[in-house]
């Protein structure tokens, strides 16, 4: 069954017909020829690129209803000039990361789409110039672990610090404002399932980054919550999937006031476990089916879920060993696991945590994109996130 046209991507009023939209085409031409005038995302609104590089949405009285202008494409390739504002753009100099990157790398970023209801709901907040509120819940990655700065060379720091420039909001005074980082003591889905509280009692919460790989993988001792599971209880990746599931669940029947926007992200992998000797065993790990790697669990569970997954394990993994596993620990190897690790584990040094904030925010800003270019599509009733309903569905 297809959706009424109150269904369509801004959740209400009519469709708009062909004349109406053709009217505000012309007009919006004009419009972005002159420079439009810029003003909050709002609902009922289609998108339309003008002669002016700026992205105008109407309504069906052609009033403009939003208005953005991209940063203008790259010509010699340079991807980081797409993503970063100027203002930032210092600190992603090609010589403090940690290799180059390339828009085909950042492409291979999103292993699951899954459903971005509750990510344009995000989206829109920014165009709004809300001031928002991001809960990383992760591991010793996350926390810079290993790093010079700690979380100050962090992923979750890098990327606050591009939201705000990228997204400036405003306070209820109309002062500027700023996106707010949140975080938890826990350092894996066990933990936090413990810790539950911690999480429940934050006032306003607008996005949830779940980064959980390598600390998940680490987790030694049954829990007393399987303690009925027997053998298969007493199994780390059980232990792994079980809470985290009972974590999603939770989340996604989250209302801090609105329904949570998550995204889980795998971030880093552990580099030993592929490691030749004595750090590990080749020949015998070949035999295993994940080499102690958590991200097929958590790719299971964003499938099932439809859990926006955003992966940059998903491509540096692959270009690290590409040519063997002796060429994946050589210094010569510009994407050698030993020289983006800052320790024989898993954690990146300071230039691979600037990667993985550019990982985060490509993939957000190709959201924005669909979000834009998708605002006549059709949307099947199937297709929307029941989970975020006042009557809430999960599987």
């Amino acid at each position: 069954m297809v959706k009424s046209g109150k269904d369509i991507f801004t959740g209400g009023g009519r469709i708009i017909r062909m004349f109406p939209i053709l009217g505000c085409t012309v007009i919006g031409t004009f419009i972005g020829y002159i420079g439009g005038k810029m003003q909050s995302f709002s609902s009922s609104s289609l998108s339309f690129v003008t002669s002016g590089s700026t992205h105008h949405g109407y309504n069906g009285s052609c009033e403009i209803l939003h208005s953005y202008k991209p940063r203008p494409t790259v010509m010699n390739g340079n991807i980081v000039g797409e993503i970063v504002p100027d203002s930032l753009i210092p600190l992603y100099d090609p010589k403090f990361l940690q290799f180059n990157v390339t828009r085909s790398m950042l492409q291979k970023s999103r292993p699951v789409v899954g459903n971005t209801q509750r990510l344009h709901s995000f989206l829109k907040k920014l165009h709004a110039k809300h001031c928002t509120t991001v809960l990383f819940l992760g591991g010793s990655v996350t926390a810079g672990h290993n790093t010079k700065g700690g979380l100050k060379d962090s992923f979750p720091r890098f990327f606050m610090d591009w939201l705000n420039e990228r997204y400036p909001c405003e306070n209820s005074d109309r002062s500027l404002g700023k996106h707010l980082t949140k975080r938890t003591q826990q350092n894996s889905a066990q933990t936090n399932f413990i810790s539950w509280d911690v999480i429940s009692v934050m006032e306003t919460l607008d996005l949830v980054i779940i980064e959980f790989n390598v600390n998940d993988s680490f987790i030694a001792a049954n829990p007393h919550a399987l303690e009925d599971k027997g053998r298969e209880g007493a199994s780390k990746d059980y232990i792994s999937v079980w809470y985290n599931e009972i974590l999603l669940r939770r989340l996604l029947l989250l209302r801090k006031p609105d329904p949570v926007a998550i995204i889980t992200f795998n971030a880093d992998y552990i580099g030993r476990t592929w490691a030749p000797k004595p750090y590990s065993d080749p020949d015998k790990d070949r035999k295993t089916t994940f080499r102690n790697n958590q991200e097929p669990l958590k790719f299971w569970l964003s499938s099932m879920y439809e859990i926006p997954m955003i992966s940059a394990s998903t491509w540096m993994l692959p270009f690290a060993g590409k040519k063997g596993t002796n060429w994946q620990f050589n210094r010569n190897n510009s994407y050698s696991t030993s020289l983006f690790h800052a320790d024989k584990c898993c954690h990146p040094k300071r230039g691979g945590h600037l990667i993985l904030s550019l990982v985060l925010a490509y993939c957000l800003l190709e959201e924005e994109k669909n979000m834009f270019s998708s605002s006549n599509d059709v949307i099947l009733d199937i297709e929307q996130d029941f989970s975020a309903a006042v009557d809430p569905i999960l599987r």
